[in-house]
């Protein structure tokens, strides 16, 4: 009788044992999925949520890795389709939060704004349903950018301030600053600007990466010299240079090379422009950074057509 039992259980333990092989595969397909749209490898992402699928037409994971990767072959109407069965079978709160959030992005990839914001805010109230203060802060960047997107500036700024309240530690108080200060800066309210660009800039310093450091830095010798700043803008700017010399960072001396040849134009200095834009290309030509030179090569040329 013993033996008769084990024997009866042995299959039904084979088959459970199948079952937690299958998913474990899936799993790791679904992380290989993830990293493949991260790496922009959206071929190898098509491929793998294709066979995750076939496995479960359910599959959450699957079925937003598809729809994620749809999107960014501009397959909009495919991708859409993929990401609304997705978000159907989101059960939890956090799972349906990141499934609006990813429709969200779609729509506003595909310029359909009023979508982008339904989406957001169905995001954005679960969020605060849930007590979720990272995602809040997320959706409301999302929603300021895609009222920036549609023009509405003034509410991007409303809808940036509430992230910025709720901004969590020095990166996300960074990027809330940073987007304020943009802001300002489209709506020619320089001082603001400079204010909340000086605050990103000293925060990324002391937390942020060094290519968030270089970025802030840059924004700030832009927006300094928006501001007609000129003096302060190349200061910014030949900061940034030093900077990138001593960490290795040729892209960005060729980016601030950029940016200081752009200060020179706006104070009719052409001869000292096309002299940084030359040394730009140069650095980028031994980078090999191909978008670099040609967009080198486009402020080159307008300088050149100038009267």
């Amino acid at each position: 009788m013993n033996l008769e039992i084990t024997f009866k259980k042995l299959p039904i333990l084979l088959f459970l044992i199948t079952l937690n092989l299958n998913a474990a595969e899936l799993s790791e397909k679904n992380a290989n999925c993830a990293q493949a749209l991260n790496q922009g490898d959206i071929s190898k992402a098509i491929s793998i949520s294709t066979d995750i699928l076939k496995s479960d037409a359910n599959s959450r994971e699957g079925l937003l890795c598809k729809g994620r990767a749809l999107g960014a072959q501009g397959n909009y109407q495919e991708a859409l389709s993929a990401l609304e069965l997705g978000a159907k079978q989101s059960k939890e709160p956090f799972e349906q939060i990141i499934s609006h959030l990813l429709i969200g992005n779609l729509h506003k990839q595909n310029k359909q704004y009023d979508a982008a914001m339904s989406s957001y805010n169905k995001s954005l109230a679960l969020c605060l349903q849930e007590k979720n203060q990272k995602f809040s802060h997320i959706n409301y960047n999302l929603i300021g950018e895609t009222q920036a997107l549609s023009g509405d500036l003034n509410a991007a700024l409303t809808s940036y301030k509430e992230g910025e309240k709720i901004a969590m530690n020095d990166g996300e108080r960074a990027d809330s600053y940073e987007r304020l200060a943009n802001t300002y800066s489209t709506l020619g309210l320089h001082d603001l600007a400079i204010e909340h660009q000086v605050k990103a800039t000293l925060l990324q310093k002391r937390s942020g990466t060094l290519d968030q450091n270089a970025n802030a830095s840059m924004e700030m010798g832009r927006i300094y010299t928006a501001a007609k700043e000129y003096q302060n803008a190349e200061r910014a700017y030949l900061k940034l240079i030093q900077f990138a010399k001593d960490n290795g960072g040729a892209y960005y001396e060729a980016k601030a090379n950029m940016g200081l040849a752009q200060t020179k134009i706006a104070m009719g200095d052409a001869a000292a422009a096309k002299s940084l834009l030359a040394e730009s290309e140069r650095i980028a030509k031994s980078i090999g950074d191909n978008d670099l030179i040609a967009e080198i090569d486009d402020s080159l040329n307008k300088v050149n057509t100038q009267k």
